[in-house]
């Protein structure tokens, strides 16, 4: 019985800890939220009443690897899009494909399987440098949101756990 108490205080402590480290962040026009880990810095937060989209940026932690040489700091976003020709998902990964083919060679793009959502691995060249990001595509009520975690080939596996327990925690209202 004792053993039950203890397990069961632990683990209250442990959830306590676990939220007191995290903020939420709120989109009330785009109606969406997302709990941020307290050691995620904020970069950018673009939107206004006037655009018709919105994208808030997130830097983690640096991360030291030896295949980079130095620290990086991954990125994580979340963007939010309304528009007339977007009118279902394939619409959306249709349309970000494109805006990224403006700003960076596209080395290859792999949809991974899954029941929930619409997700893609793609590996990008951009300024001489290569990147790895994993995207969920999600289309409800009318709005496109997509959310990224970009890392260097070196920081994707160190971070992606991380980003995969950020997306657990989007909800789009």
């Amino acid at each position: 019985m004792k053993a039950k108490l203890l397990i069961t205080i632990f683990l209250f402590v442990a959830v306590c800890s676990a939220a007191l480290s995290q903020t939420t962040f709120e989109n009330k026009r785009f109606k969406f939220r997302a709990s941020i880990p307290a050691d995620w810095k904020l970069h950018q937060e673009v939107g206004g009443d006037t655009l018709n989209y919105t994208m808030v940026g997130w830097g983690l932690p640096k991360v030291y690897t030896e295949m980079d040489k130095h620290e990086v700091e991954n990125a994580v976003s979340i963007t939010a899009i309304k528009h007339g020709r977007i009118k279902s998902v394939d619409d959306l990964v249709k349309a970000e494909f494109n805006r990224v083919k403006n700003i960076a060679t596209i080395l290859n793009q792999v949809k991974v399987d899954s029941v929930d959502h619409t997700a893609y691995i793609t590996n990008t060249f951009m300024k001489n440098l290569s990147y790895v990001s994993q995207q969920y595509f999600i289309f409800k009520n009318g709005t496109g949101y997509i959310i990224t975690f970009t890392a260097t080939p070196g920081t994707f596996n160190i971070n992606l756990p991380k980003f995969e327990e950020f997306y657990k925690t989007v909800v789009i209202l």
